[in-house]
């Protein structure tokens, strides 16, 4: 479910009113909320109680693709077969490969969570190709 909230701050009494009128609260699996003012923090921790997955954007960030810029690397999420398999292969715990912030826009925009894996592959005139895996901490 998407809900964008108007131009003023999101307080807490805003969010405890978004969530009375969610009417399928049990079957809702996310919400994604499309800010264009500041979020409290203490709306925050009220939607930290929701039980689905929530995601707050704020409506600017919303304006440009930034998975098609061109400086920016190609990022593939790993399955979790794929990254048993990586983790196997190169003989490493999940806590010894390289991390990315959940607060990264690429995480956000792939909507990533903890413990996931992101093969990101960087392509140059000098070096070519170069692949490297980022743990989402």
């Amino acid at each position: 479910m998407v809900i964008y909230c108007g131009p003023g701050i999101v307080k807490v009494n805003v969010i405890r009113g978004l969530h009375s009128q969610i009417a399928n609260k049990d079957t809702l699996n996310g919400l994604i909320l499309i800010t264009q003012n500041q979020i409290t923090s203490q709306a925050l921790k009220t939607m930290e109680l929701y039980p689905f997955k929530t995601e707050i954007f704020q409506i600017t960030d919303l304006l440009v693709n930034i998975t098609k810029h061109v400086l920016k690397p190609k990022h593939h999420v790993l399955t979790e077969q794929e990254k048993q398999k990586l983790l196997k292969k190169y003989n490493i715990e999940e806590n010894q490969l390289p991390r990315l912030s959940r607060k990264d826009a690429i995480a956000q925009y792939y909507g990533l969570e903890k413990g996931q894996v992101v093969k990101v592959t960087y392509t140059g005139d000098i070096t070519e190709s170069h692949v490297t895996y980022r743990c989402i901490w």
